[in-house]
């Protein structure tokens, strides 16, 4: 199992962010770089929640999740995934930062699934989310350059 909590400072404001991380529509493959606009689709979507199927090509990977948001939490579930099993999530809070701007506090609780999904769960828990705070700090900086 895969248990990495992170942290990750932006200048950005809390809303600007929270904006980001609750489009679900064309922009989202922009944003987030490791999401292929090819494996991006919509199921389905509500008020405060969307299901999607999203992935990266490059690697061959998918997943189907429901992502669910009251601010300022979001946390995204696994419902189906060729590299992870069923039921992980990954839990998102946007609080405003001490000095302006705003924290991202990131909880992943996964399992892995599959060679590839053993080989990058892996490499989230060695790194002990460094990888992902890159990963995630990409997708900040494409927000001020989209804005």
């Amino acid at each position: 199992m895969a248990r990495v909590t992170y942290t990750v400072t932006s200048q950005l404001s809390p809303q600007a962010v929270w904006d980001a991380l609750t489009e679900f529509g064309p922009r989202r493959a922009e944003l987030w770089p490791d999401l292929s606009p090819s494996s991006f689709r919509v199921l389905e979507r509500g008020t405060n929640w969307a299901r999607v199927r999203e992935g990266t090509a490059s690697l061959g990977i998918w997943s189907i999740e429901r992502y669910e948001w009251e601010y300022p939490v979001i946390t995204a579930t696994v419902e189906e995934a060729n590299a992870a099993q069923s039921g992980g999530t990954w839990r998102t809070e946007v609080s405003p930062g001490p000095n302006g701007g705003c924290v991202l506090t990131i909880k992943m609780d996964r399992k892995a699934r599959g060679f590839v999904g053993h080989l990058i769960h892996g490499l989230f828990q060695v790194t002990n989310g460094r990888f992902l705070a890159a990963r995630t700090q990409r997708m900040l900086a494409n927000i001020k350059t989209a804005t």
